[in-house]
């Protein structure tokens, strides 16, 4: 089945990355001016189904090094991937993983004993071993091959 899915990023990533037909970088970034972005969920590529939400990324992603914003399209057929929605989605599955794996005075302790990167960090591993044991891919997308459209905003 195939999926139309969106990833907002700055424009001159969007001109190598259609150029190159791959994806460059996973979601943890530093920006020129100081800013930095962590992904939720441990290292990949992250692509929603809502042109407008990658938009909003794009946006955010633009603006902090002074570029223009661009949203990449694609057409996915890829089994075995995570999906999130409004039903389901990142407090959920967090819950979730770290409930599996662990116990409420386990986690207690963990969160006391980390600085808040540090727990942000861990349960962001911790989520993406849980993904990955119920079968999901864990591999990022940036190998996948597929043709990369570029939308301009």
């Amino acid at each position: 089945m195939k999926q139309t899915v969106y990833r907002g990023v700055e424009y001159e990533e969007a001109l190598r990355v259609v150029k190159a037909q791959r994806y460059e970088r996973a979601e943890r970034r530093q920006f020129t001016n100081g800013a930095s972005a962590k992904a939720v969920f441990g290292a990949g590529v992250y692509l929603v189904s809502n042109p407008l939400v990658a938009a909003q990324y794009a946006i955010c992603h633009a603006e902090t090094i002074g570029d223009k914003a661009a949203v990449l399209k694609q057409q996915l057929a890829l089994p075995g991937l995570f999906c999130l929605d409004e039903r389901y989605g990142e407090n959920e599955l967090r819950n979730e993983a770290l409930q599996h794996r662990h116990g409420a005075e386990e986690l207690e302790r963990r969160a006391a004993g980390l600085s808040y990167e540090e727990w942000l960090e861990w349960t962001g591993d911790e989520v993406r071993a849980y993904v990955l044991a119920c079968g999901y891919r864990g591999d990022s997308l940036s190998d996948q091959p597929g043709a990369y459209v570029l939308c301009l905003l």
